[in-house]
């Protein structure tokens, strides 16, 4: 239910133009935006992006059949980070490591609990610090895929050596050969810039069709959130549910 727009002027009238609310309020017309959202629907939708990335990534770690899942594993994270500032990916990188990393020690929580608690907290610090670093690199640069490997490749480098993880895409159980040879000429960690940029890149991509679409007008612009893939379930809609228009059957 959308909320009644309320004109401190006078009536408020609201007209349907172009795929946009639009609303008149003393004589002019305005865009009407989306109300913003709370913090409690925002954080579930920050847990929604980053845990769909930690599923991912933990079947491409445990299961070496799908190793390919890699390639895609960060891209719910990454898409929702090349829209957010600082704070939400802090939120994103917490989620992300939370998720993650319990799933990872799991096991282990009832043989060594302590050392499973402080592997989980103090590793979910990193991953938050990167999120909050994608975040900041965000907002000085832009989203740029090459900057997202490489701040990704000094994150997992620094987990290898913490102990904190044997490698998230550099020491993966990779069946693809190719993968292997490229790990064994260049090193371990080249692999994970490759797979880090392909998901940023993949999400880059994204971003040029959603401006695309943008610009043909074929979407609604309503609100902030309209892109969000997960806010707007019409958007889906629209694409994958086109009727056809419907024609009397030939005489």
């Amino acid at each position: 239910m959308r909320p009644v727009l309320v004109c401190p002027k006078g009536g408020a009238a609201r007209r349907w133009r172009g795929g946009q609310h639009l609303r008149k309020c003393g004589g002019s017309l305005s865009h009407w935006q989306a109300p913003a959202v709370g913090t409690a629907s925002a954080s579930a939708v920050s847990f929604l992006y980053a845990g769909s990335s930690a599923l991912l990534l933990l079947a491409a770690n445990l299961f070496p059949a799908y190793w390919y899942l890699s390639f895609v594993a960060l891209a719910p994270f990454l898409y929702k980070s090349s829209r957010s500032d600082q704070t939400e990916g802090l939120r994103l990188g917490f989620f992300l490591g939370f998720t993650f990393l319990t799933v990872s020690v799991i096991d282990s929580i009832p043989v060594a609990p302590l050392a499973a608690l402080l592997k989980i907290l103090l590793g979910t610090g990193l991953f938050a610090m990167f999120g909050w670093t994608v975040g900041f690199a965000r907002r000085r640069f832009g989203f740029n895929p090459f900057i997202v490997a490489l701040l990704w490749v000094a994150f997992e480098w620094g987990l290898v050596r913490l102990g904190f993880s044997n490698g998230l895409f550099s020491e993966a159980r990779f069946t693809s050969s190719f993968l292997h040879s490229i790990a064994t000429v260049f090193g371990f960690l080249i692999v994970a810039l490759i797979v880090v940029l392909v998901n940023s890149l993949l999400v880059a991509a994204l971003e040029v069709a959603v401006s695309f679409a943008r610009a043909r007008g074929q979407v609604s612009t309503e609100g902030k959130n309209n892109w969000d893939l997960i806010l707007s379930p019409g958007l889906v809609a629209q694409r994958l549910y086109l009727l056809p228009s419907l024609r009397a059957p030939p005489t």
